[in-house]
């Protein structure tokens, strides 16, 4: 059961078990839990159980209710840790206050009782024979042997209590509650690496001792560089007569008299570390118990190591499936028929990468004569960008054929874009109507790569931008630009997949590799045309599929 711990500003803290009805907080006697805070209201927030958990409900208070330092406009899901300010009192969800934890420096440790053993000669099972079990007198060292059978049931016991699978969150806190039961420990930290940085992170706090809640846990940068460097389980046996931990302000503030220090080590990689320590002088942290503290760890880190690796396999199927729909998605809007537009001769193709975008090309009748013609590129990747371009492509049809202008046509689609995506979203957009009795070409490019018309003579034209990507600012205007087609010319439509292709990390395909290529294949046909481009792209890079989503439109006039 989720509980709300509560600290007053004066007064003792306390907590309260949260169960499956609403609880009531504020000044009111009526309340559920009752704050003496002249700063909060009769009845001043409400917690209710949810489907995701619980949700905090500001009831109208005068002086607001605030979570993690921000205030709470209606209602708030809460995620376990949350901190919560009411008046002048703070209440912690489900996870009661942590301490600060820090590495300190400056400080050794080199009294004799000093104790450090390596983790693997711990782990190293010994053979019967050499684990003396016998007095020196012959008899059955009876204690000896009752120790390593209670360390036989704690690991055995701590085995099943890891062996069913859990977020990895949860099973950090899983680990420290199940160490704490059988070590006795006055606080104790898990840290893990940051994958990328390699600096310790603390990821549970535990403090059983009450008089140590509110002080922070500072570790000694010496023991933690032995514990990693040296996979080695510490253990200061007394730090009182270590004279350079006992010189520490910390320790000398919580009086800290026995510490262990054991690396999280997976019996491959140190993933971590756990630290612990006493203020107790007549309960001390024995060898045995470091033994214990390290088999432990062991145990834990191969655990924790496992549910990463499920976690991971977990997002990549789930990447996997998101990956399938959006190709899904995208197959379904790409057209499927090339038009039969004469004396025009037009071919498209769209080849996905694996990390499928949003590449989107379409073909759109507006009368028996006039063609409107397609090309985008939105940014991102995945189903969300799909799902933004089949709304660009709904939104465009809806709007054609209509008695709008290309300008104004594109500014309404930009102001659906911005309206209807994130800030970071936004979409290269050339938009073309093709009218083949006159043979002109009318035009917007709202920030996408220049199309080329190639002539029959050999001359390249490129149809820059006459406005910004759409979805970037509302209320943008768009400059409608014409041309005429002669026979042969050919115009190329395409997205930057095909043009930012590398050779190696330097050298890109190019547009005035890819105008060459047009020109060297203006006799062909348009598909023939488009085919030998990817053809010749593939070859340039060197692979054999779409690093990147590309898209390409061949318009060629025949007559």
């Amino acid at each position: 059961m989720a509980q709300l711990y509560i600290y007053p500003k004066t007064g003792e803290p306390s907590s309260f078990p949260l169960g499956a009805r609403r609880v009531t907080i504020g000044r009111a006697s009526t309340n559920d839990i009752v704050l003496s805070d002249q700063y909060s209201s009769g009845v001043h927030a409400v917690l209710a159980p949810s489907e995701k958990g619980y949700v905090l409900i500001d009831q109208g208070s005068k002086n607001g209710t605030f979570v993690n330092g921000r205030r709470v406009n209606g209602e708030l899901d809460l995620t376990r840790g949350d901190e919560i300010l009411i008046g002048s009192t703070r209440f912690y969800f489900d996870r009661d206050v942590q301490p600060a934890v820090e590495t300190v420096e400056g400080t050794t440790f080199t009294h004799s009782s000093n104790t450090i053993i390596q983790v693997k000669d711990i782990l190293r099972k010994p053979s019967a024979t050499s684990v003396p079990l016998k007095t020196p007198g012959g008899g059955l060292d009876l204690q000896r042997f009752q120790q390593d059978q209670k360390m036989s049931a704690v690991i055995g016991e701590v085995s099943q209590a890891l062996i069913y699978h859990m977020p990895l969150d949860k099973l950090l806190e899983h680990i420290m509650d199940v160490l704490i039961q059988h070590l006795p420990m006055d606080r104790g930290v898990l840290m893990l690496k940051n994958e990328v940085s390699q600096a310790l992170e603390p990821k549970v706090v535990r403090v059983q001792n009450g008089a140590l809640r509110t002080q922070s846990i500072f570790v000694s940068q010496t023991i933690v560089k032995t514990a990693l460097e040296r996979n080695s389980a510490i253990l200061i046996s007394d730090i009182q007569a270590d004279e350079g931990l006992r010189a520490q302000a910390s320790v000398v503030q919580a009086q800290i008299h026995s510490a262990m220090c054991v690396p999280l080590w997976n019996n491959q990689d140190i993933i971590g570390l756990i630290y612990c320590d006493r203020a107790s002088l007549l309960e001390q942290f024995s060898e045995d118990d470091l033994r214990l503290l390290t088999l432990l760890a062991n145990l834990a880190a191969v655990k924790i190591e496992n549910a990463r690796l499920y976690e991971e396999s977990v997002k990549a199927m789930q990447y996997e499936r998101e990956m399938s729909l959006a190709v899904q998605i995208q197959k379904n809007f790409l057209p499927r028929d090339e038009p039969d537009f004469a004396p025009y001769d037009i071919s498209g193709n769209a080849r996905a990468c694996r990390h499928v975008g949003g590449d989107y090309y379409d073909y759109i009748p507006v009368e028996k004569d006039r063609l409107a013609i397609v090309i985008a590129d939105v940014s991102g990747v995945g189903v969300s960008a799909s799902l933004l371009m089949a709304s660009l492509r709904g939104a465009l049809h809806e709007r054609f054929p209509a008695d709008f202008g290309l300008s104004d046509l594109t500014s309404k689609l930009n102001d659906f874009v911005y309206a209807s995506s994130d800030s970071h979203c936004f979409i290269s957009f050339f938009l073309a109507v093709l009218d083949r009795r006159a043979h002109e070409l009318a035009y917007v490019n709202a920030g996408h790569n220049p199309p080329l018309v190639v002539g029959a003579g050999g001359g390249v034209q490129t149809l820059a931008s006459t406005g910004l990507c759409l979805g970037m600012f509302p209320a943008q205007p768009y400059e409608e630009r014409r041309l005429t087609l002669a026979p042969g010319d050919i115009l190329c439509l395409y997205t930057d997949g095909i043009v930012e292709s590398r050779k190696g990390e330097a050298e890109e395909y190019g547009d005035a590799r890819l105008a060459e290529r047009v020109r060297e294949h203006s006799g062909l046909t348009a598909m023939e045309i488009r085919d030998r481009i990817f053809e010749d792209v593939f070859a340039f890079s060197g692979c054999t599929e779409a690093g990147d989503d590309m898209t390409l439109v061949v318009v060629k006039r025949e007559r």
